[in-house]
């Protein structure tokens, strides 16, 4: 075995171990799923709940309730909006709605302006005529916890804050597919956006969850700019920043629900969201190929291999060290004990996605991905 090649591997996943550690402690240090005390909602002007719907997945309905029944206490508007009457979310959020009488929903119907970008198109139709001090932005298969309001726009007292973003983790369904989805969601992209947030400061969005000021919208030039992009959540906070306010961060997990879509369909995702990643953030993008540590330890067990020695100790020793990591940060990630035995094909899927990003252009999500 060539030992300037075997030390080097060992300095990239030395490098790796290291970045491993500090991302799972910003995890546990910016993710907070239970809560807490939250202030009340700033009482000048309306908090108005924008959540734009496309067809009606199985847990579209759960995930939406959530919302109204988080927004109900706190007096919020909730405007709803579908593309088509045709579109089977219609008849979902009329049915959610009737179950939650006591909150303020509105749904609204209409074709938005052409664009690339339909799920913006959906939210300029929506936006019409609204005047709002803040707006909550969530995405249709997310689903919030109940003091979702307060927590969210609590960043508002100050005046500067003009976007206010935080954490998702993914929720699985049954399939082995989807488990896989979640533990590459919540074990590679949240923790590296956990190390971002807090080193580098805020100056993104997640698209799961943002809260964003009426003026500082306005000011950015509102929801229209975002119709060519494809990545608006990224391109709201840049607009946002630019016009001179302040990006926020709040530890509120709020869970993205997975369905049982299909390997195809799952990948699909991974890679538009690498391919948006590498598009917004390219230094941060091709940076992450250091961290990337199963290269480095399965390389290095082969070369052991050859030479006669026990190569298996190399992968057998990462993955118990990550093991014992996820495992004391399973909370915020809602980790179970079976999602460990999938950890080392996760990791594996994670750097297939992160390859494949290095192809193709950034693209607005379709029908099937919003």
């Amino acid at each position: 075995m060539s030992a300037p090649l075997a030390g080097a591997l060992v300095l990239w996943i030395a490098v790796a171990a290291v970045y491993r550690f500090v991302a799972l402690r910003s995890l546990a240090r910016l993710c907070d799923p239970g809560g807490g005390p939250a202030d009340p909602v700033p009482p000048d002007g309306e908090v108005a709940v924008l959540r734009p719907l496309h067809g009606a997945p199985a847990g579209f309905e759960s995930c939406l309730e959530s919302l109204l029944r988080a927004a109900a206490p706190a007096r919020a508007r909730v405007v709803l909006g579908v593309e088509s009457p045709a579109d089977p979310a219609t008849r979902g959020a009329e049915r959610v709605a009737a179950r939650v009488p006591e909150a303020r929903a509105e749904l609204r119907i209409a074709a938005g302006p052409a664009g690339p970008n339909r799920k913006v198109a959906n939210l300029i139709q929506m936006a019409r005529g609204l005047e709002a001090e803040l707006l909550l932005l969530s995405d249709a298969d997310v689903r919030v916890p109940r003091d979702y309001v307060a927590r969210a726009t609590r960043a508002f007292k100050d005046s500067d804050v003009g976007l206010v973003t935080g954490p998702y983790r993914s929720v699985p369904a049954a399939s082995v597919a989807s488990r896989l989805d979640a533990l590459v969601t919540n074990t590679h992209f949240l923790p590296s956006a956990c190390v971002s947030a807090r080193f580098e400061g805020v100056h993104f969005g997640l698209g799961a969850s943002i809260a964003v000021r009426g003026e500082a919208l306005a000011r950015a030039g509102g929801f229209e700019a975002l119709l060519p992009l494809a990545a608006d959540d990224y391109g709201l906070a840049r607009n946002v920043e630019a016009a001179g306010y302040r990006l926020a961060w709040t530890p509120m997990m709020v869970e993205h629900v997975l369905e049982d879509e299909g390997w195809r369909r799952s990948l699909r995702r991974h890679l538009r969201w690498a391919r948006v990643v590498r598009s917004q953030r390219p230094l941060g993008y091709f940076g992450q190929l250091a961290v990337q540590a199963p290269l480095p330890v399965l390389l290095l067990a082969a070369l052991w291999l050859a030479a006669g020695g026990p190569g298996w100790l190399v992968p057998l020793g990462w993955w118990g060290v990550q093991l014992a990591e996820l495992w004391r940060c399973r909370a915020p990630l809602a980790l179970r004990a079976g999602d460990l035995a999938l950890l080392p094909a996760a990791d594996l899927l994670a750097i297939l996605v992160w390859a494949g990003g290095l192809l193709g252009s950034p693209q607005p999500p379709d029908a099937q991905d919003r």
